[in-house]
């Protein structure tokens, strides 16, 4: 097949950001048996990146982007809707000009400008099922916030179910997110895509630090930057009475000067930020904390620490597109109270916490396979080449 394939982040080795790890490890499995043209928007200082790119893929071609979003910033959102625009209108104008078997856009939010009936068969990813968040944020306000937060969450479910209509196959990345999604739209044709997440983390060497306790997240992300504080402000103290020497380290971009200060004057706090390579933090850390709070879909970060082998503590939102079993392969706690019970548990039994690290590593293995990933998306790109088929000879 020839693929048409539209991202709006570009996707790279290295790339920082969980979604385009996906996109870049989808990219590399398309390739061996596929054609493929990558259309990305690029943001400024990623150039560099179009040479290996090209040397990977028939070629890439590329719309200007502007971001990230600025928190309060209307002309920044404007923007960036923009941006999104102009991508569709090039998506657009490549499947009307050039001869494409199929074409595979990532993103909801993309799904929302791309075109109806562009002439091919076309397939979504949703990284996340952006309304249960949106649901769940509603459902947790009170007082005069609960009007934007229900409107927040209708806005959302309207968005999705606009993109959702547009596509002959949708990808979830998790069976939660497949019954959210089956749910709230149940005109779609969803398919579970199990990531293989943690790959480049199979095999790491570990030696532990007793005491170090890794957090790993983009600090630009309000979700992360709220799992941080949550778990600093009202995890941490307890921690730390029990274990004075603790250590948690915070690795990941976007750390803003107020942040590091919080973290600064917080004993025990390590404010590393950005790094080139995250594997000698995931190699030194004896606990992995996700404190997500909201939820989305498959939680990229805690599949990369289980198939390191680090033991980990999550939330049921964190584990809920995992499914690891709590207790065996995973901790999961959702109060202050339980949460650093649960991390104080860890720090303080090596007898317990290896089995737990070594099992978690096991499940990451058995239900995250590049076989698994590889078969689903040919079954579906399959599936939608039929369909469109039949709809074009009713057209």
């Amino acid at each position: 097949m020839k693929i048409l394939f539209v991202s709006p982040f570009l996707p790279y080795p290295g790339v920082p950001h969980a979604g385009g790890k996906l996109i870049y490890y989808f990219l590399s499995v398309l390739v061996r048996s596929h054609s493929v043209v990558l259309l990305s928007r690029i943001f400024p200082g990623e150039e560099r990146h179009l040479r290996s790119l090209s040397e990977m893929l028939e070629r890439v071609e590329t719309v200007p982007a502007e971001g990230p979003i600025r928190a309060g910033s209307l002309v920044s959102l404007l923007r960036t809707v923009a941006s999104y625009r102009k991508l569709c209108l090039r998506a657009r104008i490549l499947l009307r000009s050039e001869r494409f078997d199929l074409c595979q856009v990532e993103y909801t939010e993309t799904g929302v400008f791309f075109p109806r009936n562009p002439g091919v068969p076309v397939v979504l990813s949703c990284h996340d099922v952006i309304a249960k968040p949106a649901y769940r944020r509603y459902a947790g306000s009170h007082g005069i916030s609960r009007l934007s937060t229900w409107a927040g969450w209708h806005v959302a479910m309207a968005a999705e179910r606009l993109a959702v209509g547009k596509f002959l196959r949708v990808f979830t990345l998790s069976d939660e997110d497949l019954e959210w999604a089956g749910r709230l739209y149940p005109e779609g044709s969803f398919r579970t895509l199990r990531y293989p997440a943690g790959i480049g983390f199979r095999g790491i060497a570990r030696s532990p630090q007793d005491r170090r306790v890794l957090f790993v997240g983009a600090l630009n992300r309000p979700q992360n930057r709220d799992g941080l504080q949550f778990f600093l402000r009202e995890i941490w103290p307890s921690v730390h009475r029990n274990f004075p020497d603790a250590e948690f380290c915070v690795v990941g971009g976007g750390m803003d000067e107020d942040l590091r200060e919080e973290l600064a004057v917080a004993p025990g706090g390590n404010a590393v930020g950005f790094v080139p390579e995250v594997e000698p933090y995931y190699a030194s850390a004896a606990v992995f904390v996700a404190p997500i709070l909201t939820g989305g879909g498959v939680i990229v970060k805690i599949l990369d620490a289980l198939s390191a082998g680090v033991p980990t503590v999550t939330t049921r939102y964190g584990n809920e597109g995992i499914r690891a079993t709590h207790g065996k392969e995973i901790l999961v706690a959702d109060t202050p109270k339980d949460f650093s019970a649960a991390v104080i548990f860890l720090l303080g039994d090596d007898a317990a916490r290896n089995p737990i690290g070594e099992a978690g590593q096991r499940f990451v293995y058995d239900h995250f396979s590049e076989k698994t990933f590889s078969e689903t998306i040919e079954s579906a790109y399959q599936e939608a080449t039929i369909e469109e088929d039949v709809c074009s000879r009713g057209r």
